[in-house]
């Protein structure tokens, strides 16, 4: 028996608890940044324009800096558990802002924030619906056959999803950044939700709160690492006069606090088929009766982690490489700051060594 049946009025009580707590957490921040910088910080600034819209999911392209671009465009697939202004978080602090400087041209999915209406969505809508319709989206727009993917985090997951289950997909180049892949290696992670009941969670939230989630996040790095958040606030109290960490670390919480939910199906199955059965890497995961088969991808692939990352490990994915049918491949392993999972977008590593090898990657590889 479900705890709605216990409590029917829980899923609109703990919703409106929600959305209070966020906005007066957002306001508070509004404040910080008001008092420290003037004005409320803005995200997301480099320009861009809508090209194609299903719903709330949209196919975003961010408009070239220069004449010149290379042909083979970018499709940039971001995670459903984060907004994805993370990867152009403010001017100079930018991975989109940085690839189009580089001559890249760059198109990204939004799955927007999904609700009530939207618990249905599964893998199956995502894989054979949602980007299948962007790929074709951005082939449209730039009268190219062809198109390089980029996935972050569970974005890398959906990636490989699409390339093992879509026959004659017009993928030339992949990048993975913080995709885990053998879920077995993800650690404390693993062990964690695996032992979650994910039908009882959905029969109590139905979309998954992304709280649930971060606060897990959060909880299993403290227990690696005692003294992480000791460190990190010390560090914020260390750098108060410097104006740009500061701005960084307003911008990350407000990011975390504006997560939107994770769809209701998405989510059981993510937790099934990855944590229970870790179906990925055993080749034993079936979407509208279609089996995955990692050896199927055999365009080039750069598959980049953090040594600290503790959601997405290093471990977890280096097994790709050799389940794939690739013959360009490589494998790099970033290092830095003790946030790994996003510092290897947003912190020094990112501006340092992430997006140049990212982009020199990319550039090599999108002439037609």
């Amino acid at each position: 028996m479900s705890f709605n049946s216990f409590y029917p009025s829980f899923d609109i009580f703990y919703e409106n608890y929600r959305v209070l707590g966020k906005r007066a957490s957002l306001k508070y921040l509004s404040r910080i940044e008001k008092l420290l910088f003037g004005h409320a910080l803005e995200v997301g600034q480099t320009q861009s324009e809508v090209i194609s819209e299903i719903g709330k999911v949209k196919v975003i392209h961010y408009l070239p800096f220069k004449k010149r671009i290379y042909p083979v465009p970018v499709l940039i697939i971001t995670p459903l558990l984060s907004k994805p202004y993370i990867l152009d978080l403010y001017p100079g602090l930018s991975f989109i802002e940085y690839l189009l400087k580089q001559g890249l041209d760059v198109y990204l999915i939004d799955f927007g924030a999904p609700d009530n209406d939207d618990q249905y969505l599964g893998f199956e809508e995502y894989i054979f619906g949602y980007i299948p319709s962007a790929v074709e989206s951005v082939l449209k727009a730039t009268s190219s056959n062809l198109l390089s993917l980029l996935g972050y985090c569970l974005g890398g997951v959906f990636t490989l999803l699409y390339m093992t289950l879509t026959d004659d997909n017009p993928v030339k180049n992949i990048v993975l950044v913080a995709s885990p892949v053998d879920f077995s290696k993800m650690g404390l992670h693993y062990h964690y939700w695996r032992n979650v009941d994910a039908d009882q969670l959905v029969n109590t939230f139905g979309n998954i709160p992304p709280e649930l989630i971060i606060i897990s996040f959060n909880l299993i790095a403290g227990i690696k690492d005692p003294f992480r958040y000791f460190r990190k606030s010390l560090g914020f109290l260390q750098n108060i006069s410097n104006k740009e960490y500061v701005k960084r670390e307003l911008l990350i919480n407000r990011w975390l606090i504006e997560s939107p939910p994770f769809p209701a199906n998405a989510f059981k199955q993510l937790i099934k088929e990855f944590f229970y059965k870790n179906a990925l890497i055993k080749m034993d995961l079936r979407v509208k009766g279609k089996l995955t088969d990692l050896s199927r991808i055999r365009c080039p692939i750069l598959v980049l982690y953090h040594t600290a990352d503790v959601v997405s490990p290093p471990e977890s994915a280096r097994v790709l490489l050799d389940l794939i049918s690739s013959q360009d491949k490589e494998f790099l392993e970033v290092s830095g700051g003790d946030a790994g999972h996003i510092d290897i977008i947003i912190g020094t590593e990112g501006p340092e060594f992430t997006w140049p090898c990212i982009a020199s990657w990319l550039r090599r590889r999108s002439n037609k």
